[in-house]
């Protein structure tokens, strides 16, 4: 199958797959609209049946209702009975609907009915909706009964629906208001009257009626086989009726066919008329109307089909005839088309006719171009007319030619052709046309021109041209050549290059020019040759090598000039370059190039080079005094007997002026140099004459060494020199002065520092962090303070001790310091939008503190911040930092407070005049410093340091915080000294502002924290007993562990918990059970003590890790003991004395920091 059937093939199945798929989908629209309106029509249908059986049933209860209130309200205050009985009767005459209306006390006794079988029977009503609790004065509709009526009836449960064809009646009450009782009307529904008008308006194959409850209970329906009393919560999830009183929904269930149905509520009472109208009903018009489309739509395509499969038919036909006539026209042309030499046909009038593929791809035009056209449209105009005259003179009388010519190609560039002129004739002789056969020369005239002109080339070319055999041999060379080496060529002929060689290269030099040669096929670059006089001359040489075309060697072509001169000229160029003109010491350059090779001596030999740096004393005024003569004079004569003082390997440089630096190698020692260094320092300060004159001048010498401790570049050491050398000026001049690298690199590295600091402020590198603070007892967050960090991109986020340090006393930390506070500023406002009020403290530095334009500058900033209240920012100062300028810093403090801004004193306890400050600093808060409180729990003195902080605030009317609470114990224990805010890694560890206000909103505090109390100061001793014992039991661990070199006192009552219990612990309380046990788990904890410092000391590591455990477990008893003495304590008074009576300072204190 050809491609063109193929595609008429695929052309005629899309077209019509596409035309039937559009009929298709047109039919299948025009059914789907019409399903659609017939759906449409069947839920209005539905709808219309919903709303009219609803207006019915409501009607019939309204009028029910208002008959019986009116039969009841007659009878006045008190109730008539048998005036409502009557009443009753005459109204059940004329509804069918009603099967019995009663009355009901009170209690739900029938006092009252039309059916006297009725009366004293008790009614229940819960379940009965609306519900009995809600408005009094409403119709509420119960769940169907059995039976007739309520003398021989039953109620039905959701789990207990009546029988399909069981007799059934539907309870209705309404309750009315008689004087100051209630009484119930009480009416029983007949569903069988509702259900015959259900039956009469919809026939039951083509829908059902169903009435329900808001519940969806069932309390009526035309469907025969459904159980009235039953929750269908199918249809209940579907009402919505939440959302709308009247709706629609798609019926599907598994036991009855599926519906389009519509629900409607009653506006007065609580039930709900549900149609189903089968859905085949409601399409039973639209399936006719289906059918009728389909048949029309099958008809119309198949016929479409048939007509279409014909045309193709016929179509195929027609190109199987034409494919067969193209075939036998490409088997007449294919001798034609495929030749490689051009072919042209001409009319008898010379007019082309027809031409080949090679013509256009000899000639450049194509068929089309050229058909009617005369041939002379290719004349390149290099022929003149008598050529053609004689072609075709030759062409007539012989009926062929044949000859060279040249044309000119489409794009105008001219070409060679062999070309051969045919007349063709008929059998009668009769001239039909020309045939012309052309074959493209023009590569052929080509290389025949490049030979002539390489012969030319090489004849008269300036650069020697020397050609070998692939043995080396010489067979042929120029005349350049002999003019350049003196060899004839007939000397030349036949011999080796051999006979130039200087002999100034090496054989490895030669080895390799081969090697290249051999690998890339060509070599270039400078070779020393000698001449037949046997002078040596540099030349600049390419030698290539030619290759036959299967890429063997046939020979070498040498291609030389002479560079002497150039070289010449280099040499002196290079002499300049590296050399000072005056005084022919090596430049700075050359200087550069042999420190660097001196330096890499000194590493691989293991020795020490020294770099001196020299500056001439008093040559400024020999130039302004004598003339730059002079001057010149006393420069060069001075060069020259410094560079006779050094050895061969050493350098002596001119950097210019008179400046100099001498390179000292091959140095076993520093003091190897002092030698060379005074004798530079003694040739300089030679006098020089200079015609009648005497000049002297001296030296200043800076030295440094190398290696050293950094590693360090040639630059680095020249800079280091120059240092030195302006140290020795200063030093009184002709003298040398050793560099000294620890204090530049101190220098150096701070200065970095400063810089990378700036770097990291410029490009945000700095963030800040906030540690909430928090009171324990109430959980109330209450601030937080705000720690810069350092996000280094290398090093990860630096903590402030890693950084700070370095501007401690630069103008930097007052930048740094501006920055902190504006930044925690925008952030407090940031929180401020998004509702978290939260106050926050800032560190200040001693510096930016004591700066004059501190005041004003955080007015600026407070300034910029109006959301702000000054009285929510606290500017933490070191205690350390206020002790410089006690008075300069509380003018300051007192400025700020002025501003509305509140200080509080960092770190406090760590100064040496806590009670100065605490008397003239005007500081609202106590910071207690970390060292103290991390602590407390087994170092009484640091517990004793916590105590006295806290009793100096409370006595200097300060608050305090404490930081550096890192467990639940060490906020209990602060809580028990009365310390309730606090801060630390126990609370929260310093976080990203994003992180607060979700932590704020998640935290609580401990539970232990919440109902601990601040302890008596009859109870204080208690503390610090239990302090120490935890110190002893640590000092005891530090011992096993290797980390102490005794352990403590293993006496009981030499260790500082025994000797409290000895003093005063146990003195008065004699039969206390409590404390006996206290002093039965002290003597256990110090046998078992010297138990294992026995295992130790005879290295039962096993065993004594054991006792290490039931060690701490004892202490963890004993601790738990103190603890309940703690909480007694705190009890009455009377109970307080039995166990805990008031000590005197003596009995209650551990250590000497611990009265009060």
């Amino acid at each position: 199958m050809t491609q063109s059937v193929r595609q008429l093939r695929l052309t005629f199945l899309l077209t019509l797959t596409l035309f039937s798929g559009a009929l298709l989908a047109i039919s299948g629209y025009t059914l789907w609209r019409l399903n659609a309106d017939a759906v449409r029509a069947g839920f209005e249908i539905s709808a219309l049946h919903s709303r009219s059986f609803e207006d019915y049933l409501t009607q019939s209860l309204h009028v029910a209702e208002l008959a019986a209130a009116t039969a009841v309200s007659d009878s006045g205050g008190q109730p008539d009975l048998e005036a409502i009985e009557a009443a009753f009767l005459a109204i059940l005459r004329h509804s069918p609907y009603l099967r019995s209306m009663s009355l009901l006390d009170e209690h739900g006794r029938i006092i009252a009915s039309s059916n006297p079988a009725n009366i004293d029977k008790t009614i229940t009503l819960e379940g009965y909706l609306p519900p009995v609790n809600g408005p009094r004065e409403i119709l509420r509709i119960g769940a169907p009964w059995a039976g007739r009526d309520f003398s021989g009836g039953r109620p039905s449960t959701a789990d207990a629906p009546l029988d399909a064809d069981a007799l059934s009646f539907i309870p209705v009450t309404r309750s009315l208001a008689f004087g100051d009782s209630t009484r119930t009307i009480l009416i029983a529904l007949n569903p069988d009257h509702f259900v015959n008008q259900m039956s009469q308006t919809l026939k039951l194959d083509t829908a059902l009626i169903e009435v329900l409850r808001y519940d969806g209970t069932l309390l009526m329906t035309n469907d025969p086989e459904a159980r009235t009393g039953a929750v269908n919560a199918d249809d209940l999830s579907a009402l919505m009726l939440t959302e709308s009183e009247h709706g629609r929904f798609q019926h599907e269930s598994g036991h009855s066919p599926s519906a389009l149905s519509t629900f409607r509520a009653s506006p007065l009472y609580p039930f709900i008329v549900v149609t189903h109208l089968y859905r085949d009903t409601a399409l039973q018009g639209w399936r006719s109307e289906a059918k009728a489309v389909v048949f029309v739509v099958g008809a119309a395509l198949l016929a479409v089909i048939l007509i279409a499969s014909a045309f193709y038919r016929r179509r195929i036909q027609l190109m199987a005839q034409r494919a067969e006539a193209e075939r036998l026209q490409r088997i007449n042309a294919s001798v034609f088309e495929s030749s490689a030499e051009a072919i042209v046909i001409t009319d008898v009038n010379a007019d082309i006719i027809s031409v080949n593929a090679a013509f256009t791809r000899i000639t450049g035009y194509e068929a089309a171009e050229v058909l009617g056209r005369n041939p002379r449209l290719l004349a390149s105009g290099t022929h003149d007319r008598a050529f053609y005259t004689r072609m075709w003179t030759t062409l007539l009388n012989n009926g062929f030619w044949r000859g060279q010519l040249v044309n000119r190609r489409k794009d105008g560039t001219l070409y060679h052709v062999q070309m051969s002129i045919t007349a063709s004739r008929d059998p009668q002789g009769k001239l039909q046309h020309y045939i012309g056969d052309i074959v493209d020369i023009t590569e052929r005239k080509q290389a025949e021109e490049r030979l002539h002109l390489a012969a030319s080339v090489f004849t008269h070319a300036h650069e020697a041209i020397m050609i070998t055999a692939p043995d080396g041999s010489i067979i042929d060379v120029n005349a350049a050549f002999s003019r350049m080496t003196g060899f004839s060529r007939k000397e030349a002929l036949g011999q080796n290059p051999r006979i130039l060689k200087s002999g100034r290269q090496s054989d490895e030099f030669y080895a390799t020019m081969w090697k290249t040669l051999v690998e890339n096929g060509q070599w270039s670059g400078e070779v020393w040759n000698r001449r037949k006089n046997g002078e040596v001359f540099a030349e600049m040489q390419t030698i290539s090598a030619v290759h036959d075309e299967h890429g063997n060697i046939q020979r070498y072509v040498a291609l030389f000039s002479d560079i002497s001169r150039l070289k010449e000229h280099e040499s002196q160029l290079e002499h300049i370059a590296h050399y000072d003109a005056l005084t022919s010491l090596p430049n700075r350059v050359l200087l550069a190039d042999r420190l660097h090779q001196a330096m890499a001596q000194a590493q691989r030999r293991k020795q020490r080079l020294a770099v001196a740096y020299l500056d001439l004393d008093g040559f400024k005024s020999v130039n302004d005094h004598h003339g730059h003569y002079a001057g010149d004079q006393l420069l060069m004569t001075v060069s020259t007997r410094m560079r006779q003082t050094l050895r061969e390997g050493d350098t002596l440089a001119r950097l210019g002026g008179d400046e100099f630096v001498a390179v000292l190698v091959d140095l076993d020692a520093v003091a190897d140099s002092v030698t060379m260094l005074t004798r530079l320092l003694a040739a300089a300060a030679q006098p020089v004459h200079v015609d009648d004159l005497v000049l002297q001048v001296s030296a200043s010498v800076g030295v440094t060494f190398y290696p050293q401790t950094e590693e360090v570049d040639a630059d680095q050491l020249l800079r280091q020199a120059d240092q030195s050398m302006y140290q020795a000026k200063l030093s009184g001049k002709n003298c040398y002065h050793v560099f000294d690298a620890d204090h530049d690199r101190s220098v150096r590295g701070h200065y970095e520092s400063l810089e990378r600091i700036r770097q990291a402020m410029t490009e945000h590198e700095l963030v800040m962090y906030y540690q909430p603070k928090v009171n324990m007892r109430t959980g109330m967050v209450v601030g937080a303070e705000a720690l810069i960090r350092w996000q280094h991109p290398e090093k990860g986020l630096l903590l402030p001790a890693s950084f700070l340090p370095v501007i401690e006393n630069h103008p930097l930390s007052i930048e740094l310091g501006e920055w902190v506070i504006d930044s925690t500023l925008s952030q407090m406002e940031a929180w401020h939008a998004h509702g978290l009020e939260l106050h926050a403290s800032i560190n200040v530095g001693a510096r930016q503190l004591r700066d004059p334009g501190f005041v004003d500058r955080l007015r600026e900033i407070l300034s910029a911040h109006p959301q702000i209240l000054p009285s929510c920012v606290e500017l933490e100062v070191l205690e350390t930092s206020a002790l410089e300028d006690l008075a300069g810093v509380a003018e300051i403090i007192q400025a700020c407070r002025d501003l509305g801004v509140k200080f509080a004193l960092d770190d406090f306890g760590t100064g040496y005049s806590s009670l100065t400050y605490l008397k003239r600093l005007p500081v609202a808060q106590l910071k207690i410093d970390q060292s103290f409180v991390r602590d407390i729990l087994d170092d009484p003195d640091d517990l004793a340091i916590v105590e006295s902080v806290l009793g100096l605030a409370a006595a200097f009317r300060r608050q305090v915080i404490a930081e550096g609470v890192e467990t639940v114990e060490h906020g209990e224990l602060l809580l028990q000294l009365g310390c309730e805010l606090a801060q630390g890694y126990g609370i929260a560890r310093p976080m990203p502002a994003e992180a607060i206000p979700g932590w704020c909103a998640s935290w609580r505090p401990d539970p232990t924290w919440q109902t601990c109390r601040t302890v008596r100061r009859s109870a204080l001793p208690l503390l610090f007993a239990s302090v120490e014992h935890r110190a002893w039991i640590s000092a005891m661990i530090q011992y096993f562990k290797g980390e102490r070199g005794a352990p403590p006192p293993l006496d009981r009552h030499e260790c500082a918990f025994g000797k409290w219990l000895d003093a005063g612990g146990l003195n008065h309380r004699r039969g206390d059970k409590a404390w006996e046990q206290i002093q039965s788990l002290h003597r256990a904890i110090h046998e078992l003590g010297t138990q294992l410092c026995t295992l130790h000391d005879q290295g039962r590591q096993i065993e004594l890790e054991r006792g290490m455990c039931d060690l701490l477990e004892l202490r963890d008893t004993l601790i738990l003991q103190l603890r309940s003495l703690i909480q007694l304590a705190e009890r009455p008074a009377r109970r307080r004395t039995k166990y805990l009576p008031e000590e005197s300072v003596e009995q209650r204190s551990l250590t000497a920091g611990t009265g009060k």
